[in-house]
């Protein structure tokens, strides 16, 4: 009877994709590789600041458009997608949005002065040169891992690459 449970837990193990197994979701929720984000940055916020502010391109690498609804990270209380709208008078004005649409095989934008994600409610302080992970859900509840990294907007000396 031992040796039926140990093969059947082997068994588990060699047939279960072992990401989604050792983080608890369903391979068929695990949107792996099919969008990603290049050059991730997250700006320190000035001093007394609990906002930062997340910039990149979101590329979707699939034949069907990606809608992104929701995002979370652990090291911020809300992560929220923005938008800028600009009256007429040139006013700005900021606006949180229910979905981000990535179209398939294309990317989106995060940029300043329009599209970006917000970070608010910093659980812990950051430094400039670490990864934050991101996770991110679409209309089907498919999990995206993104990472992100710290960077200084003040500082002449980041660095921003190609982030998965």
């Amino acid at each position: 009877m031992k040796n039926l449970y140990t093969f059947l837990i082997i068994g588990i193990f060699a047939t279960t994709n072992a990401n989604a197994f050792m983080t608890g979701v369903k391979p068929e929720k695990d949107g792996g590789v099919a969008m990603e984000i290049i050059s991730g940055v997250i700006h320190t916020a000035p001093p007394g600041s609990n906002v930062n502010v997340g910039y990149g391109t979101l590329k979707n690498n699939t034949n069907k458009d990606i809608v992104l609804k929701s995002f979370r990270s652990p090291v911020f209380d809300t992560t929220e997608a923005h938008g800028m709208e600009y009256s007429d008078s040139g006013t700005a004005k900021m606006r949180h949005l229910e979905e981000l649409k990535i179209p398939a095989n294309g990317e989106l934008s995060l940029g300043s002065g329009g599209l970006h994600l917000m970070f608010m409610g910093m659980r812990r302080d950051i430094m400039p040169g670490e990864e934050i992970m991101i996770i991110t859900r679409d209309d089907h509840e498919v999990r995206y891992m993104l990472i992100m990294k710290v960077i200084d907007p003040r500082s002449s000396n980041h660095d921003s690459h190609h982030m998965h």
